[in-house]
This record gives structure tokens, C-alpha cells and sequence, in this order.
């Protein structure tokens, strides 16, 4: 009688449970698809994410103000985070703005002035000033998604829902990349293939971008497991009904984690990308050393040290898999280098010529071209390297301010995974950002929309589970 009157009001619960609106559909659509179209790598899909973003923020204030409840702001390091993050982007337009500061303009502009006889044209702090003005949207649009993410994270169901959300969509791109490489596929997507044909990148052009993707939700698959590993731990029963139950549960309902884990991971070993597998092994360590050390003492801690070797098991593994393509690579690259080094010295001389206004937000290719010498025979459109290319369309104060900003978000994040019981999202962050930060330093895959829309999720998950804080309305 007494567990029908429980199912009844269990029952009741979820049929007064609120909707989740279109809000939750349709930020979960851009974190599903946007690495469909090539990772977002073309300007008209952040554009329409744009609109998109828009929408659903609209739907979601009209959402609260209809049920009567406020907005939560986060922590204030998070929202000091933002408001460094917002004036980067407003230096960014200002750059683009053309006639702002007539006198601080780049001396091509009064070139360009004198070869078109055309003495009336407003040059601008940028070389290009619409790819700045386009790129700053840009980067106005992915500040409002990680607002909306940790809006919508802070209810734990919608949390839970939009993290296995993203581990399937991880998982069916990575079957797809997984199936085109063991099939032979000789396409790309509906497209016809022309490179890449021996290696996984799934829907992306480039597959150190699509490694440092894949990266992302491997270590997000990993974090799951980790978090029952230690609600397993924690009840009061013996090894072997814990034993047991884990069993019971991997058997059942658990099972699609594992398997996740281990498509994703098999995935980012055959896109044999050198830095990808190196930075994600950096954020696995950093992921199972952090969760241990916050573990109880006793077996349970015995068990997450056991587990710190697993970054050195992964690693035999690749060995396993695709050690002489990868050691092939590594090979090359100290015998004939690489362009991307011979580059690096030409972006420094370059940032030494504007080091505080920058060429404009977006305008590396036509920066690089007035520098670029015989020692680089091709055109590069990115630096491979995110920091130094920042450095050099933004200038040293903004990039300062830039990275700031995730310092700011990088150690409120250590701090939660210290003090919380629910300490796994936090850590995920951190591991993300170690992952994302060093692969940065040799590419670009921080250029990709859908690889910054998988983080700044992973970024809303971490901060929207921490509890909630007193006055503020949910």
C-alpha cells in the first residue's frame, strides 16, 4: 500500500515536472550538429548559430518570466570571466570600426589609399576590418552559449540529459570516422574525398580538429564512469555486494558509457594526430590523478591511483594500433621540420611591429603576407599555434585579458572539485581546458565552432552543478 502511494506521487512528480521549452531543444541541436557541416569550419554556420543563440536565449527569459522565477547568475569569478571575455570582443569591433582612430590605422591603409587614388577611404585599426567585425560576432555568439549552457545546466535534469546527449553524438561521429576508415570510403560525407583517406577525422576537414573533438568527449564519457565508480564506492554495503552491484549495473544500464569510451578513444588513435593523442593523455592524467587525490583514503583512493596508470595503457595501446604510422610522423617532423616553426619566428617579428593594437581580430592571413619570406613557400591561413596568433590580430593587453579570463574559470573550477562532493564536472573542466589549451599551442582547433561549442558546454556543466547560492531565484 505504502510503496503504491510512493509510485503514485513519484508518478505525479514527473507529469508536473516543467517542460524543458524550446530553449533546451534548441541549444541541444547546435551541441548535437554543429560538427556535422565540416565542425562549423565555414563563416555561414556560426552565423546562423547566431540567430540560433538569440532564439533561444529570447525563449528561455520568456520561459522564466511565465513560471515566475529570476535568472542565477554564477560564481563572480565566472561572471568577472565573462566581462573580460565581452571587452575582448568589444576591442575586436572597435578594430573593425573603419575612421575610429584615423592616426593608429596599419601604414597599408595609407597605401592602399595612394594606389587607388581614392584619398576619402576610412582605413580602420584592422587590415580587414568586415573579418573583424565577423569574427567578433562570432565570439559574442559563443560568450551567450556558454551563458545559455550553464543556464540550462543548473537544473540537473536537463544537465544529465544534454551530457549523454553529446556523448552519443560523440559516439556516432566517431562510428561514422571509424567505418569510412575501415570500409575505404573514398568519400567525405556527400562529398568526393581527396585527402585523408588513411585516417579517422569523422565530419572534419582537418584531423588534428577533429582529435582535440573527439578528445572532449572521451574524457566526458570517462568522467561518468569515474563519478558511479565513487557513488559505488561510498554506499554502505561490502566489497562483494559492490562487486556485485557494479556488475549488475555495467551488465544493464551502463554499458553504453564503456562503450563510448573506448569508440571515441579507438577513434582519436587513427586520426593519428600527434599532439591530439598528447594533450588528451595530459587531460586524462590531470582528470584520474585529481579524482583520486580528492577520494577518501583507503581502498577507494587505492583504486583512483591504480587508475592514473591508465594514460600509459592508452598509450601502449596506440603503439599497438598505429605505433609505425605515429612514430613515422614524429620522424618527419625532426628530419624535414615543419612550416609551422618557420612561421612562429615570423609571427614574433610581426607582433614586435604592433604589440599593443594588434592587425585587427581575424586578419591573420593578410597580416602573415607582409611578413612572410622564402622560408615559407605557401600561404598560411592560420599559425597553428592560437596564442601567438591571437597575439598578433588582438594585441598583448587583449590577449592578456583573453587568457584571463580562463585563468579565472580554470582555478574557480580546481576550487569546486576541492570543496564539492560532486567533484567530477569540475575536474572534466579542467582536464578539457589542459587538452584544448596544449593542443593550441601547434594548432587551431579552438577555430573550430564545434569544437568551442563542446567546451563552453563541458564549461556550463561544470558551473551550472555547483550549488546554488543564497537570494538567487532559480
Amino acid at each position: 500500500m505504502l510503496s503504491s502511494a510512493v509510485l503514485s506521487h513519484s508518478a505525479l512528480r514527473r507529469r508536473q515536472a516543467p517542460t524543458r521549452g524550446l530553449s533546451f531543444w534548441l541549444f541541444a541541436a547546435l551541441l548535437v550538429l554543429s560538427p556535422l557541416p565540416f565542425g562549423s569550419v565555414y563563416a555561414v554556420w556560426p552565423a546562423l548559430y547566431g540567430v540560433v543563440v538569440a532564439l533561444a536565449v529570447v525563449s528561455f527569459v520568456l520561459q522564466r518570466r511565465h513560471r515566475g522565477r529570476g535568472i542565477t547568475l554564477p560564481q563572480p569569478p565566472v561572471v568577472a570571466a565573462s566581462a573580460l571575455a565581452l571587452g575582448v570582443i568589444l576591442w575586436g569591433y572597435t578594430q573593425g570600426l573603419p575612421g575610429l582612430f584615423p592616426g593608429l590605422e596599419h601604414p597599408a591603409w595609407a597605401q592602399t589609399r595612394s594606389l587607388l587614388e581614392r584619398p576619402e577611404l576610412a582605413g580602420a585599426l584592422s587590415l580587414v576590418p568586415e573579418r573583424s567585425l565577423q569574427v567578433a560576432t562570432h565570439f559574442l555568439t559563443f560568450l551567450v552559449f556558454a551563458w545559455l549552457a550553464f543556464w540550462l545546466c543548473r537544473r540537473g535534469r536537463n544537465r544529465e540529459l544534454l551530457l549523454r546527449l553529446f556523448i552519443a553524438a560523440q559516439t556516432s561521429y566517431a562510428v561514422y570516422g571509424l567505418v569510412v576508415y575501415f570500409a575505404g570510403f573514398e568519400s567525405f560525407l556527400w562529398f568526393d574525398d581527396i585527402v585523408g583517406a588513411d585516417l579517422v577525422r569523422s565530419t572534419f576537414i582537418n584531423r588534428n580538429n577533429y582529435a582535440t573533438y573527439v578528445g572532449l568527449g572521451t574524457l566526458t564519457a570517462l568522467a561518468l564512469i569515474l563519478r558511479y565508480l565513487r557513488q559505488l564506492a561510498s554506499r554502505e554495503t561490502d566489497r562483494r555486494a559492490r562487486l556485485r552491484s557494479f556488475i549488475e549495473d555495467v551488465s544493464t544500464t551502463g554499458w553504453p558509457l564503456v562503450i563510448a569510451a573506448v569508440v571515441c578513444f579507438l577513434a582519436l588513435l587513427l586520426s593519428e594526430s600527434r599532439m591530439g593523442l598528447v594533450a588528451f593523455l595530459a587531460g586524462l592524467t590531470l582528470l584520474l590523478s585529481g579524482w583520486s587525490l580528492r577520494l577518501p583514503t583507503g581502498r577507494t583512493r587505492t583504486l583512483g591511483l591504480a587508475l592514473v596508470s591508465l594514460p600509459l595503457v592508452l598509450l601502449a595501446l596506440n603503439l599497438f594500433l598505429s605505433g609505425d604510422q605515429t612514430a613515422a610522423r614524429f620522424a618527419h617532423l625532426f628530419e624535414n621540420g615543419d612550416l609551422r616553426f618557420e612561421g612562429y619566428a615570423l609571427m614574433q617579428e610581426a607582433i614586435d611591429e604592433r604589440p599593443l593594437l594588434g592587425y585587427g581580430l581575424g586578419s591573420f592571413e593578410s597580416a602573415f603576407r607582409l611578413v612572410r619570406d622564402e622560408t615559407i613557400p605557401a600561404i598560411l591561413r592560420r599559425g597553428h599555434n592560437d596564442y601567438l596568433e591571437l597575439v598578433m590580430e588582438l594585441g598583448w593587453p587583449a590577449t592578456i585579458a583573453l587568457m584571463g579570463a580562463f585563468a579565472l574559470l580554470l582555478g574557480t573550477a580546481l576550487v569546486m572539485s576541492a570543496q564539492r562532493q560532486e567533484l567530477e564536472l569540475a575536474l572534466l573542466f579542467v582536464a578539457a581546458t589542459v587538452q584544448v589549451g596544449l593542443h593550441a599551442l601547434v594548432d587551431f582547433s579552438m577555430q573550430m565552432p564545434a569544437v568551442v561549442l563542446a567546451y563552453l558546454f563541458l564549461a556550463g556543466a561544470a558551473f551550472g552543478s555547483a550549488p546554488q547560492r543564497s537570494g538567487h531565484a532559480r
